[in-house]
């Protein structure tokens, strides 16, 4: 009689650890969907999903003030709720999920919170203030990056003006994209090794928000020294 309750148990305790595993939860603004993440004066939007579940059987509840959520929007089988963390001395936030019938709770989360650095302009996919123009002239757009941050709101750049010297003279264009365009390339390829280019007035917005200026991007050219070492040569034998 003990082992049939005692297998019983471990089933009935077996199903609701299955049930609360099968739970997959992110910040849709953050960059790893893996960390409960959320970020304080930027947007945030905490997804549910479960295999075991429809959005619809589910509810979301705040077990701290230090966070506020919205109303719930239901896509597909996903759960979406907006989240204002107001984290104060504490940066722990709870947040359970519930049956809707039952109010049963299913599962228990902690969110912790960070704030957001000021927006910069990158260059494709440097990182650094000088590269070759080789690697400069490969790059195809501006993008806006949070540093060291995971927040990744998606600002788009939606005018710049370039600047630099060139072999022919001042260049100085005004783009309304965040490509380079095609006088922009051909200013990058006729500024000399050692010169530096320069963007400018950047302009970034995202959805719902104002528009905003960067800060300039300036990348130096690096000077490509070729390899003049002679070559050695064998000795025949």
């Amino acid at each position: 009689m003990r082992l049939l309750v005692t297998i019983a148990l471990l089933l009935t305790y077996g199903e609701v650890w299955a049930q609360a595993d099968s739970f997959h939860v992110w910040n849709k603004w953050c960059s790893r969907k893996d960390t409960l993440l959320l970020f304080y004066g930027g947007n945030n939007t905490i997804q549910v999903y479960c295999k075991n579940h429809k959005p619809g059987d589910l509810k979301l509840k705040s077990l701290d003030k230090t966070l506020r959520i919205g109303q719930p929007e239901i896509s597909g089988d996903t759960l979406s709720v907006l989240a204002m963390p107001y984290p104060g001395k504490s940066k722990i936030m709870r947040l359970v999920i519930l049956g809707a019938r039952n109010n049963k709770i299913l599962k228990t989360l902690t969110f912790t919170s960070d704030s957001i650095p000021a927006p910069e302009a990158r260059l494709g996919s440097i990182q650094k203030d000088e590269s070759f123009k080789k690697t400069i002239l490969s790059q195809t757009k501006l993008r806006v990056i949070f540093p060291n941050s995971l927040y990744s709101y998606p600002y788009t750049i939606r005018q710049y003006t370039f600047k630099s010297r060139t072999n022919k003279g001042e260049a100085n264009l005004v783009v309304n994209s965040f490509m380079l365009n095609t006088p922009v390339l051909t200013a990058i390829n006729e500024t000399p090794d050692g010169g530096v280019i320069e963007f400018t007035n950047i302009r970034a917005t995202c959805p719902e928000c104002a528009t905003r200026t960067l800060t300039d991007l300036k990348l130096k050219i690096k000077t490509f020294v070729a390899d003049t070492a002679p070559k050695k040569t064998e000795r025949k034998q």
